[in-house]
């Protein structure tokens, strides 16, 4: 009798000590942080992918294409609201955005209202090293270039765009407030296709888009840099 008892209490004791398996759900999480973690690692020296290089541009996708695997939001599109900051693309038309010798890409990011549905595609353009060593009250300034466009979700993941205007905001010139009455916004009475994407992966920091064309962004939220 004794043995049988001495059994039985090893067999629950085993069961209370020892540790419970990761459930799937565990796992998943686990995957997806560590994937998480990896792309923001390899996205720190390339400038939001201004200066880097194939090599860097393939081992970046090969991240994204990892870490896409575990999104946690099934209905990304519905919930693009909020102000995003650009951390990495391979788009042309980004990459490629003209500059002078007294200028230079500060901020790229948008501004999301979801429920009147329209994007601002943000650029700010601050005085390159050269502009502020002429005139050390430049260093500070900053124009804002804005692109409007209305966003129609039309699936959990896909979102339709059409260009509806443009707005240029000087802030500062030469160390100066600028006047409301001198920035521009002009909005059109119609709009026009302006292509698509799909969101791939979203949580409570980042987003993952890929156009239409083909092209990825990485996107975080909040107004920085």
């Amino acid at each position: 009798v004794l043995c049988a008892l001495g059994a039985g209490w090893h067999r629950t004791f085993a069961q209370v000590a020892a540790p419970s398996a990761p459930t799937s759900t565990q796992e998943t999480e686990s995957q997806r942080l560590s994937a998480k973690e990896a792309l923001l690692e390899g996205l720190k020296s390339v400038d939001r992918g201004f200066s880097a290089s194939d090599e860097q541009r393939s081992m970046i996708q090969a991240k994204i294409d990892d870490l896409v695997r575990w999104n946690p939001s099934p209905e990304p599109a519905k919930k693009l609201g909020g102000e995003w900051t650009l951390i990495y693309t391979n788009a042309p038309d980004i990459l490629n955005i003209p500059t002078t010798p007294f200028s230079s890409i500060g901020r790229i990011g948008q501004e999301i209202d979801s429920e009147k549905g329209v994007i601002a595609n943000v650029i700010e353009y601050r005085p390159s090293a050269l502009a502020s060593g002429l005139k050390e009250a430049a260093g500070e300034d900053t124009l804002v270039q804005r692109v409007y466009t209305d966003y129609t979700v039309t699936s959990d993941s896909a979102v339709e765009l059409q260009i509806r205007g443009l707005g240029v905001d000087p802030q500062r010139v030469f160390g100066f407030e600028v006047p409301e009455a001198l920035k521009l916004k002009v909005q059109g009475p119609l709009s026009l296709p302006f292509g698509n994407f799909e969101v791939l992966y979203l949580d409570d920091e980042i987003r993952i888009i890929r156009t239409g064309q083909g092209w990825y962004s990485v996107n975080r939220r909040g107004v920085f840099g």
